[in-house]
């Protein structure tokens, strides 16, 4: 097996991992049990949980009637699955390294060094002025 279809199989499994992780915590509504405390937190959970659990079967109703009028739409699973899986594992890569840092905003004809500071007249803040330059491109 190549690398590059190593680290496709990686991919797809870990997303297929984190759609998995994803539709269980949408499924249990517990972004809505730290509400509130009470009778009333509990039949608002329930509440969401009783909606998402019919939203879930009626996908499964709709998608299974669709399924029996036209069964070739079965072929339609695998595709939609590596479409969501390999979404899935891109939307939650972690972000790229970042470069060398810059060493501060130097703009044409600056140096990195400070010539002066000078405060804001609220007290609050400060001017830098940096050293300039003078370049000639004759």
């Amino acid at each position: 097996m190549s690398a590059r279809a190593a680290a496709a199989g990686r991919r797809l499994c870990c997303g297929t991992w984190l759609g998995i992780l994803a539709w269980g915590r949408w499924q249990m509504a517990i972004d809505h049990a730290s509400r509130g405390r009470g009778p009333a937190a509990l039949a608002r959970t329930a509440g969401v949980f009783l909606r998402r659990l019919a939203l879930a079967v009626g996908g499964g109703v709709f998608y299974a009637s669709l399924l029996a009028r036209a069964p070739q739409l079965i072929y339609a699973v695998p595709l939609v699955w590596l479409y969501g899986a390999w979404q899935m594992s891109e939307s939650s890569a972690p972000p790229p390294p970042e470069g060398v840092p810059p060493r501060g905003d130097v703009l044409a004809g600056e140096t990195g060094e400070v010539d002066r500071v000078e405060p804001i007249a609220e007290g609050v803040g400060f001017i830098v002025h940096p050293v300039r330059e003078e370049v000639n491109d004759r």
